[in-house]
């Protein structure tokens, strides 16, 4: 159980306070926060004066480590003191010159000389051990170098070794123990008689307590085979003696650090296997699993029997941490008995044990002890309880800056961590190696564009919640939003795990949800017809654990409140609190409608109340919120408007489209906005049933003089004789979008926007949508004058939608003049769905487009209808001067589609004037899908485009252009060296088409075939008969076959033909062809320089409290 559950951690809670008062060098029981200098690396002590902690191996080198393979072993007591059942145990000694060695117990012990550089003495004391069935106390003694750890029988026998101990005096309040000694370098010495060699301190794995006065060393012995000690002393205060100096003994490097090659190169297989290695962020430790136990009975007079001993050795196992790319791996490793070892030949192959596996970007608390080296990790996975793991390695340090590297690079844009640590300050302080990205051939194709960033977060996420695969079935983008930046949107799935095609499963919501909790990339969050229901009825009963530790951006602690919310509306709640970028949230259409008939506050969405309720405290920085297509009923209304009243929550933007509110709640909701006057930027009350009064409109309206947006589409007023938006309203706002569709426009109405428009507070106008307004080409052309006259020149990118408007039932003149008169203040015009009662109004337009006087840039005239299902022959010559003397358009939509209710196109005559694009000169993109321009029109197409050199975009799918067409235009293309072209919309509803058709014709001729075929063998004919009387099988047999084999052929034409365009269109040898191949739009390039700008000021190695904070 870790630290930040338990309040502290003292592993012996039997310790007294005798314990701390017995000598000045003891160190206390420490919860493990720890301050500056506590290290005990780094004490002052006098009795370390001459150990050298960071001092090389002894002659067991590494070279010699690199060589063995590690075996997983469940850890051997090595005891203290031979009984019966060990008398013929094999044993470890020294060597003359200091290496280990095997030797038999029964045999005479080797003689052992150790150079002055070699036998330094660090400390010598007498150790406690039971003497078997008698449950005796017996004592050993063991000495401490600065190499190794001996144990002696006696003193004496020490004392032949180490003459120095003689002139130790005992410590006379214990006489057990001995008071430490400065290193006292031993003179040469004759060969004496040696018990045996514990371990070398370079062979160390781990060194803990295991009891008030109880340490083990673990440690890899001469064969590789892991094993541990139980050092048991008479009191505290030795116990804690002994660990300080046994802690600053071992060196900084240990066998914990050297695995071998032969090992690691299976632990890469291991995690290949897995979709789990990166070599940058691979990392491997040994490590040592304490296992939970009870403390040990104890004999007469407070000894451990050595069952005991052996139990708590028993308890800990010996494994190997991995740290890939994305989780940490803990194996065993199995490995042969040590009996075998000494006839096995070469490098053994371990086979690993996985004992568990833990997402890198679960884990929330390390820590680690400034006194030994246990080190403890707790993760915890979406719904799921804190799984805490208490380690021991010599490694630990490497360990945790390591998994604090891990974190940073999977976590590129964050800047705080839900991580907290206890830690020595010289480990918190040290800057970490920062782990470099994926190459670009491992990186997504949108990486320039903030992807990949997120895409390994999230990939992480997936991994830590056991759910590795679901990171190809979530579908994101990422796009550039004027207003907020970098905006992410969850697309639907790829394969929908939900009840319905928009839904994702729990555990996928909640991998992306907590992959952008702390994401500081994106400035708005897009959960559009996604939808959340699934996370409406889950709730997290173990989340109180975590968000005790969590902090929001603004360092405050997570109200109590939140700890008992559903999943939904507390990761919701989160995502406000915790990113400091994040402006707008996006729930459109997430939620399940409610059900009538359940409480008020069950029928409740469960995110509304949820956002408000952080929005009102103004503890969030997002000011934007998208409610549209969400059932807002009373219990959601009342916290919407109590926001809206609430000055401190400084809305900037609220859509609540198609909510179903009614006029009593519209105005109560506006009067509640005006709060917001200086803040409020955008409103969207649209395809609300409520009928508004317009009095009460432009009243509130009126107050918000930083209006930038406002979308009042399909909205019922009152039949009040005023205007649904009054000059003075408009003018007292800054306009820049202005969406009317769908309501009914009065002529006063329109006489208030035409004032508007004339005037240049319409200057900051980009989009004016007026679209099945119910306006006729009078109204339409006086709209468009005042735009002409307006004094300030309009934004260059204002686009006027005058679509699906009688346009042509009154004024139509009026409209066509108009057009002419812009001038260069409006150039982008689209009228889709317009209805031509006579073919000549749409001759007349088509006349006007060709005319010098017209200035429009961009035009949509999409789905156009006129009286006939084609255009006439003078309407498609018409259309072709206007592609040859048009000089202004750069963008023409002429998309048609033909429905069984109606036919909304140009027709197959649209080919005829297509052949004039050879002397166009300005055109850039042109539309012609659903228009039937079929093979004649796409070989009319094709001569053009040999002599064409501005087109760069053509979209001809669904023109009944066959294989024979479509090849035309890409030969053409490729032959005349065509560079311009960009891209071309492949054909794919017209190649379904045609394959269609000719498999339709096999299925009949199989079952022409079959009926034959049983015809023939129900004849009771003579077989020369049958063959007269069915001569037209053999014929059926060989159509069946040419059919199947032109199919074949076909899908294989199409194919080559895509390769040939797709070689020609990504092209990239061609000097004149580089500007567009990877040319990028605008939005793009915003999009590309603000995520390089994140990233700059965000790589790993900077320093932050992103890698946890100390707890005090």
């Amino acid at each position: 159980m870790p630290p930040f559950m338990r309040g502290h951690h003292t592993r012996n809670s039997s310790q007294t306070s005798s314990a701390s008062a017995s000598s000045a060098t003891t160190t206390p029981p420490a919860v493990y926060i720890v301050k500056k200098g506590g290290h005990a690396r780094s004490s002052s002590n006098s009795s370390l004066a001459s150990c050298d902690p960071t001092s090389t191996s002894s002659s067991v080198g590494s070279a010699g480590l690199e060589s063995r393979s590690l075996h997983h072993h469940r850890a051997s007591t090595m005891p203290l003191v031979m009984t019966s059942s060990t008398a013929t145990a094999t044993t470890v000694a020294a060597g003359d010159s200091g290496s280990l060695k095997c030797v038999s117990s029964s045999t005479s012990l080797h003689s052992h000389s150790r150079s002055s550089s070699s036998s330094n003495l660090v400390h010598a004391g007498e150790v406690i051990a039971s003497t078997g069935l008698l449950r005796g106390k017996k004592k050993d003694f063991v000495v401490l170098t600065r190499n190794e750890l001996l144990r002696f029988k006696t003193r004496s026998k020490a004392a032949d070794m180490f003459p120095s101990l003689n002139s130790i005096q005992r410590h006379p309040s214990n006489a057990s123990s001995l008071s430490s000694s400065n290193t006292i370098a031993e003179s040469s010495v004759p060969s004496l008689p040696l018990e045996s060699t514990i371990c070398a301190l370079d062979r160390v794995t781990a060194l803990f307590e295991v009891g008030p006065m109880q340490i083990e060393v673990s440690f890899i012995d001469d064969y590789s085979v892991p094993r541990s000690t139980i050092l048991q002393f008479a009191t505290r205060a030795e116990t804690e003696l002994w660990l300080q100096k046994l802690y600053a003994s071992i060196p900084k490097r240990t066998i914990a650090h050297n695995i071998s090659a032969g090992t690691l190169d299976s632990i890469r297989a291991y995690l290949r296997v897995r979709r789990d290695y990166y070599e940058p962020a691979f990392k491997a430790f040994r490590i040592v699993i304490q296992q939970q136990h009870a403390q040990p009975k104890s004999s007469h007079k407070g000894a451990t029997s050595s069952d005991d001993l052996t139990k708590i050795a028993n308890a800990t196992t010996h494994a190997i941490l991995v740290l890939g790319h994305y989780a940490v791996h803990i194996l065993a490793v199995d490995c042969k008995p040590p009996s075998m070892i000494a006839s096995a030949h070469g490098e053994l192959h371990p086979q690993f044990t996985p004992l568990s596996s833990h997402g890198i970007v679960a884990l929330v608390h390390l820590a680690m002890s400034p006194r030994d080296s246990t080190l403890y990790l707790s993760f915890r996975a979406a719904l799921s309880p804190v799984r805490s793991l208490e380690l021991a390695s010599c490694a630990a340090k490497d360990v945790i800056q390591s998994l604090r590297s891990s974190l940073e690079h999977l976590r590129p844009c964050w800047t705080e961590y839900p991580l907290t640590m206890d830690v020595p300050e010289y480990v918190q302080d040290e800057p970490l190696v920062p782990i470099p990205d994926p190459t670009p051939d491992l990186k997504d194709g949108n990486q320039s564009y903030g992807m990949n960033g997120f895409n390994m977060t999230l990939a992480a996420y997936c991994v830590a919640f056991g759910i590795p695969n679901a990171i190809d079935n979530i579908a994101h983008e990422v796009y550039w939003d004027e207003d907020n930046g970098l905006v992410f949107q969850l697309l639907a799935p790829k394969k929908s795990t939900g009840l319905t095609p928009t839904s994702y499963g729990v555990l996928e919501l909640l991998c992306v949800m907590r992959a952008l909790r702390w994401n500081e990339a994106f400035g708005g969050i897009s959960f559009a017809g996604i939808s959340l229901a699934s996370l409406q009825d889950v709730t997290d009963h173990y989340a109180a654990i975590e968000l005790d530790q969590t902090r929001t951006a603004n360092s405050r602690r997570i109200s109590k409140f939140m700890k008992i919310l559903p999943t939904l509306k507390l990761e919701l709640q989160l995502l406000m609190l915790c990113s400091t970028a994040l402006r707008m949230l996006d729930l459109s259409g997430c939620v399940r409608p409610p059900k009538y008939g359940q409480e008020i506050s069950e029928r409740a969405s469960g995110v509304i109340d949820a956002l408000m309720h952080v929005a009102k405290r103004a503890t969030s920085n997002v000011d934007s919120f998208v409610f549209t297509n969400i059932q807002i009923d009373l219990y959601d209304f009342d916290f919407l408007v109590d926001v809206a009243s609430s000055r401190a929550a400084h809305l900037r933007n609220i859509e609540i489209a198609h909510c179903g509110l009614y006029e009593r709640e519209l105005t109560l909701l506006l009067q509640a906005l005006e709060v917001h006057e200086n803040t409020l930027e955008g409103l969207d009350i649209s395809e609300n049933p409520g009928r508004i009064s317009v009095y009460s409109l432009n009243e509130s309206l009126y107050r918000f003089q930083y209006m930038r947006h406002l979308y009042m589409r399909k909205l019922l007023t009152t039949s009040e004789d005023l205007p649904l938006l009054s000059v003075d309203t408009l003018s007292n706002m800054r306009l820049q979008r202005l969406v009317l569709d769908g309501t009914r426009l009065r002529p006063i109405s329109v006489k208030h926007l035409c004032d508007y428009l004339s005037t240049s507070r319409s200057a900051s106008l980009v989009q004016f949508s007026i679209q099945s307004c119910g306006l006729t080409g009078s109204h339409v052309g006086d709209l468009l004058s005042a735009m002409g006259q307006s004094p300030a020149k309009q934004h260059p990118d204002l686009t006027v939608y005058v679509g699906d408007n009688p346009i042509c039932t009154a004024g139509f003149d009026v409209f066509l003049t108009s057009i002419t008169e812009l001038g260069t203040n409006v150039r982008r015009l689209s009228m889709p769905r317009i209805e031509f009662h006579k073919e000549q109004y749409l001759c007349d337009f088509f006349t006007m487009l060709a005319s010098p006087k017209c200035k429009i840039t961009h035009l949509d005239l999409s789905l156009l209808l006129i009286p006939d299902a084609d255009a006439s022959a003078h309407a498609c010559d018409l259309l072709g001067n206007v592609f040859a003397r048009n000089t202004s358009l750069m963008s023409f939509n002429l998309t048609g589609e033909t429905s069984k209710l109606q036919v909304a196109r140009i027709g197959h005559g649209i080919g005829r004037a297509l052949e004039r694009l050879s002397e166009n000169s300005a055109l850039r993109e042109l539309y012609i899908e659903g228009n039937e321009l079929s093979v004649d029109g796409a070989m009319l197409l094709a001569q053009a485009l040999t002599r064409n050199r501005t087109i760069r975009r053509i979209h001809l799918d669904d023109n009944e252009v066959n294989l024979q067409g479509f090849t035309a235009i890409v030969n053409s293309i490729v032959e005349s060296g065509n560079t311009v072209v960009r891209f071309i919309s492949r054909p794919v509803i017209d190649q379904a088409k045609q394959l269609r058709n000719l498999r339709d014709l096999c299925g009949n001729l199989d079952v022409e075939i079959a009926v034959l075929k049983q015809q023939k063998r129900s004849s009771s004919s003579s077989d020369k008969d049958g063959r007269d009387r069915f001569p037209e099988l053999t014929s059926k047999v060989e159509a069946r076959q040419k059919a199947g084999e032109t199919v074949k052929v076909l899908e294989m034409e199409w194919q080559r033909v895509y390769e040939r365009l797709d070689k020609w269109l990504k092209r990239e040898s061609d000097p004149s062809s580089t500007a567009g191949a990877g040319e990028e739009t605008e939005d793009q390039e915003k999009s590309r320089k603000a995520w390089e700008r994140l990233r700059g000021t965000g790589r790993p190695g900077r320093k932050i409290s992103a890698g946890g904070r100390v707890v005090k």
